[in-house]
């Protein structure tokens, strides 16, 4: 009786052992990550959680897009303001475009407007080019393209009506005739996405229609380049410049 007291005293007094060698261990675990949790940077915290987690059987299951998404963040690089490249000059405008008198160009801090005259760029009535005028289109777009800068392209006529199958209204033709160039621009490597068409028919007049001549500056479409917004890659929209 005496042997077996002895014996269970003798277990009994060594488990506390096992018990406080228990506590030391997790109270230095707990000290360990509440350190480890000061020094390191918020996403190394989630690594730091992810692996006592993976310890713990609890493993969390990455979804592939998430993971994908992860290492874009990690390897994306933002390109800067200053690398983009300029607007266009109205020098490179008129290498593309050479024949002065048929165009018009404003130049502001805020957009480039290049104004074609209708009668010149299109065949009376109608929405089609020549090749002579489609290479002239061809050489100002190959100036565009790469720029990320949003294009609006506006078509207007006269005041003399139209009315056919093709074009029931002025307003067809004009809107058909800002699409031939918008076209041609994306044909030659133009981000679709940069481009806006527009038919306005005979508004915003910029002669009067009761002479030969004033209708016939009446008839025009223009190009407005604007300088203030870009189009951010990684979005994929329309955005403004940063100050």
């Amino acid at each position: 009786m005496a042997g077996r007291g002895h014996d269970e005293g003798g277990a009994h007094g060594g488990s506390w052992k096992i018990a406080l060698a228990d506590m030391m261990t997790v109270l230095m675990a707990f000290f360990l990550v509440m350190w480890l949790a000061a020094i390191v940077e918020p996403a190394q915290r989630e690594q730091l959680a992810d692996a006592l987690q993976n310890l713990n059987g609890a493993q969390k299951t990455i979804h592939p897009d998430e993971r994908k998404g992860q290492q874009t963040i990690a390897t994306e690089v933002v390109t800067p303001i200053q690398d983009l490249k300029p607007p266009l000059t109205q020098e490179e405008i008129l290498q593309a475009l050479n024949d002065p008198k048929n165009v018009e160009i404003e130049d502001t801090e805020d957009y480039t407007r290049i104004t074609l005259k209708s009668d010149h760029f299109f065949e009376p009535g109608r929405a089609t080019i020549s090749d002579k005028v489609r290479e002239e289109l061809e050489r100002l777009a190959e100036k565009l393209a790469g720029r990320p800068y949003p294009i609006t392209i506006t078509g207007y006529t006269d005041i003399v009506p139209i009315r056919n199958i093709q074009f029931p209204s002025n307003w067809e033709l004009s809107a058909a005739r800002a699409g031939t160039v918008a076209r041609v621009l994306i044909d030659m490597g133009v981000d679709k996405r940069l481009i806006t068409i527009q038919g306005r028919a005979d508004n915003d007049a910029v002669a009067p229609n009761d002479t030969k001549y004033g209708r016939a500056m009446n008839r025009r479409v223009v190009i407005t380049i604007d300088k203030k917004h870009h189009l951010n890659p990684k979005t994929g929209k329309i955005e403004p410049f940063s100050p």
